[in-house]
């Protein structure tokens, strides 16, 4: 993952869009507890930008359990656009994203989110 601090400039001219979000992230406290230690943070957001500059972002919320609750995943746009027509491109930066996270985090196998990935995605080599 490429995690970058975007600018306020750039953020001002993007949209926020929610692509994920996963409201009992603590039902698995193990991959909440994972992606805290991970992104050093209980609650807030790390931003990514991938290969091709599309920025995205995860935000952890805490909602006083003793560990991340739940969890969005954005996509950034042109302020004034609709989501990008090319859903492929997406389907594959959260494909990425999804590889990432069970890499990353304990409770999640990384070897059943790529057979997962490529049930879903049969074109894509996981």
């Amino acid at each position: 993952m490429n995690w970058v601090e975007p600018s306020a400039e750039e953020l001002a001219a993007l949209r926020a869009d929610p692509l994920l979000f996963e409201q009992e992230l603590d039902v698995r406290p193990e991959v909440a507890q994972a992606l805290e230690t991970t992104l050093g943070f209980r609650a807030g957001r790390a931003h990514w930008r991938t290969q091709a500059g599309t920025l995205y972002a995860i935000e952890l919320g805490d909602f006083g359990r003793g560990m991340p609750s739940m969890a969005i995943v954005y996509g950034f746009w042109p302020r004034f656009e609709p989501r990008p027509l090319n859903d492929t491109e997406i389907d594959e930066d959260l494909a990425d994203f999804c590889l990432w996270m069970a890499d990353a985090c304990d409770g999640l196998d990384l070897a059943e989110v790529r057979q997962t990935l490529q049930f879903a995605m049969p074109s894509r080599q996981a």
